[in-house]
């Protein structure tokens, strides 16, 4: 079974891509898309179902810095996005009772896009893909702040899983819904299957104004200046048309 986007397999590759690695990925996106079509009806129902309150932030210490450094940071678009994906993930989290640590789910999904800012854009020469420089930078940071490195590991591991189509549970609580997150607000995906009101209440909270205009050069760049990185081989299968047919953009 391939490890590909592990905290373990990002340190011995470096997020090079290996042939196994591409056959993963490319299986996990196919499955994604077939899944998408049966699942638009019963995410609907499911999704209306259920009533969910607006996650509340930590407070900690660490919470409070993390953000601070990525509005820092970050574009207005690439800060906004940090947080509704925080915010999705927290709320898949409280629809589908996933027991997962508040802070550690935060940290993850603010920082997680650490690797697309100028001071860590190839700022560690080893690292073949943005999501692995991002995790190793988020690792610094975290440890930097006293967490213990496990702690670190964790938020680690989450960011670096990131660019996987899928992130299962076995991987994760953290991992698996800053997955989620990240893919319902970049393209949509489980749309159907929160609450209509608590997709909207994120939206105004955080305006996804520019986000397309924003995503799809920094990664299509990422893809032309890391060949063999999972942002290359997702920009060739499509995820370029995906972002602009979300229909959350729309």
């Amino acid at each position: 079974m391939s490890d590909v986007g592990t905290w373990a397999w990002a340190q011995r590759t470096d997020g090079r891509l290996g042939r196994r690695d591409r056959a993963t990925l490319i299986g996990q996106g196919v499955r994604a898309q077939l899944a998408r079509w049966p699942s638009a009806w019963r995410g609907a129902l499911l999704g209306e179902r259920v009533a969910l309150e607006p996650p509340v932030a930590p407070d900690s210490a660490l919470a409070l810095a993390a953000e601070e450094r990525v509005r820092e940071l970050s574009s207005p678009q690439l800060h906004a996005h940090c947080l509704r994906t925080w915010m999705f993930a927290a709320l898949f989290a409280a629809r589908d009772r996933v027991e997962h640590d508040a802070e550690l789910l935060y940290l993850a999904c603010v920082l997680h896009d650490l690797g697309l800012t100028e001071p860590h854009d190839r700022g560690d020469p080893t690292a073949a893909c943005f999501a692995v420089e991002g995790a190793r930078a988020a690792h610094a940071f975290v440890c930097s702040h006293g967490a213990p490195a496990d702690r670190a590991h964790t938020v680690a591991e989450a960011i670096s899983l990131h660019l996987n189509v899928t992130v299962p549970a076995r991987l994760g609580a953290e991992a698996h819904l800053l997955g989620k997150g990240v893919a319902l607000d970049v393209v949509g995906r489980r749309l159907n299957h929160l609450p209509r009101a608590a997709v909207a209440g994120v939206d105004a909270r955080w305006p996804r104004d520019g986000l397309v205009e924003t995503l799809v050069p920094v990664t299509r760049r990422q893809a032309e200046i890391r060949p063999q990185s999972r942002s290359a081989l997702l920009h060739r299968l499509g995820f370029a048309k995906l972002v602009r047919g979300n229909p959350l953009a729309r």
